[in-house]
């Protein structure tokens, strides 16, 4: 047995702990943020025994997952998280354990150690929603289809379903499977299987859809999507969430996968292309595409920058080293803010610092004011707070607040306060705010999101017209 052999068992059990600590310290100390208020209250009312909420159906498997963790120990951050995060941490021993027979060693040691660093897959583990178990599902449907002397095309079949049940984008990964079980030679029994399965997962869409996802997708199609991801938005945001050295070392090893014409290197080739080139050209149609969507293709991408590296070890060992080392200390300062604040606004802060300036009575214009509400509700005397509106604020309201009797804060986001909040608002809070505070922790050098809210109050009170 030689030494990497020797050391291979524990490079990989370092791996995991670092993952799991990653994936699993300060669970429940990070508030709600973004989305996540859905999965609190819609948990809640599974639970209850309620009709499933609007949308719910739509990826059933990680709501039952988080329920079930909920009735388990009650309803907390950590306990809502806690499904997300276990499923989200399982992604990387999948990659470091499955189909060695087809994975050397060293590529599964780098595939492995780049998904328990991507601060990406970190916040999405950590995240109440349903993209970290996508990501682990599509990492067994990819690895469970590649062609090899362990290939389980039914398992593959499950796991993809499975992964529909997270979130239907990753219907995505489809035309990957069709190419890894219909490579040369081609046999009919393959190819009906191929159509039974895909039946069955429009079938599984089909009674779990309450209407949700055909909504979402002609709101894409009529291009009434809130976001404004163009192409070069996604592009960009794609490639700095997965990061550029990852996505490097996955595009130099695409010319040798796309020769392997029967191998493993065409899948993964496949399966990595798959989600960000159908999202691209849907992009470059005019819709607005979240990075998010291509996760199913995530597990594929890793893969391939392992194997890249892998062979630069083999044949520039310099250059191999150099690559690798630069891809394992990249993440290294988006770790730093995560370490920090989670990658998330501090809404629970904000909640309480309003409670403590502020009255019961006066008026809170936020961002994302649900979440910071449901802390506010927790302050004392604030169970049945007056009125808090939505931030940005419409032009027909601006002028009535300046001139209420009652007193008026702004808590808004510090990264949209640069470019997402129109003009007119911002000029509106410039001319008629003062800021007084600023809630989180400020991000260190090389990280450009700022997670910190800025809270404002009204200068003086005008009089009405």
């Amino acid at each position: 047995m030689t030494r990497g052999a020797r050391l291979a068992p524990w490079t990989a059990l370092l791996i995991l702990a670092v993952a799991g600590w990653w994936r699993f310290h300060d669970l429940g100390r990070w508030s709600l943020d973004g989305d996540e208020i859905y999965s609190w209250y819609d948990a809640q009312s599974i639970l209850a025994g309620e009709e499933w909420p609007f949308g719910a159906r739509s990826h059933p498997l990680v709501y039952m997952v988080m329920s079930l963790h909920v009735w388990l120990l009650g309803l907390s951050e950590w306990a809502l998280r806690l499904g997300p995060a276990l499923l989200g941490f399982l992604a990387v021993p999948a990659l470091l354990f499955l189909r060695r027979d087809v994975i050397p060693q060293r590529a599964a040691l780098m595939a492995g150690a780049l998904a328990a660093l991507s601060p990406w897959l970190v916040f999405h583990a950590q995240n109440a929603r349903f993209y970290g178990p996508q990501l682990l599902f599509s990492a067994l449907a990819i690895l469970c289809v590649l062609p090899g002397p362990r290939r389980r095309a039914w398992a593959a079949g499950g796991a993809w379903i499975a992964a529909v049940l997270c979130h239907p984008t990753a219907l995505l990964l489809g035309p990957a499977l069709a190419v890894s079980l219909l490579s040369r030679p081609a046999r009919w029994r393959r190819l009906a299987g191929l159509a039974a399965l895909l039946a069955a997962a429009l079938f599984v869409v089909y009674l779990t859809d309450d209407g949700a996802l055909e909504e979402v997708v002609l709101r894409v199609l009529e291009k009434r999507d809130p976001g404004t991801y163009d192409p070069l938005h996604f592009v960009a945001g794609l490639g700095y969430n997965l990061g550029p050295l990852i996505g490097l070392l996955a595009a130099l090893a695409l010319p040798k996968a796309f020769r392997e014409r029967d191998g493993a290197g065409w899948t993964l080739a496949a399966s990595a292309a798959a989600g960000p080139g159908a999202l691209l050209l849907l992009a470059l149609a005019g819709l607005s595409m979240h990075q998010r969507y291509a996760m199913c293709s995530v597990p594929a991408a890793m893969l391939l920058a392992g194997r890249a590296w892998d062979e630069l070890m083999l044949r520039k060992p310099a250059i191999g080293l150099v690559l690798g080392g630069l891809a394992l200390l990249a993440p290294a300062p988006m770790l730093l803010a995560y370490s920090r604040d989670g990658n998330r606004h501090d809404m629970h802060g904000v909640a309480s610092f309003l409670a403590d300036v502020g009255n019961p009575e006066d008026i809170f214009i936020v961002d994302e004011h649900v979440s910071v509400e449901l802390y506010l509700h927790e302050e004392p005397g604030f169970a049945d707070i007056g009125t808090v509106e939505e931030a940005p604020l419409l032009p027909r309201k601006q002028r009535p607040f300046l001139s209420n009797r009652r007193e008026v804060w702004v808590a808004v986001k510090a990264s949209r306060l640069e470019a997402a909040y129109g003009a007119e608002f911002k000029q509106w809070l410039d001319d008629y705010f003062i800021e007084i505070r600023r809630i989180g922790r400020a991000p260190p050098p090389m990280v450009r999101h700022d997670n910190r809210y800025v809270i404002l109050r009204r200068k003086e009170r005008l009089r009405s017209p």
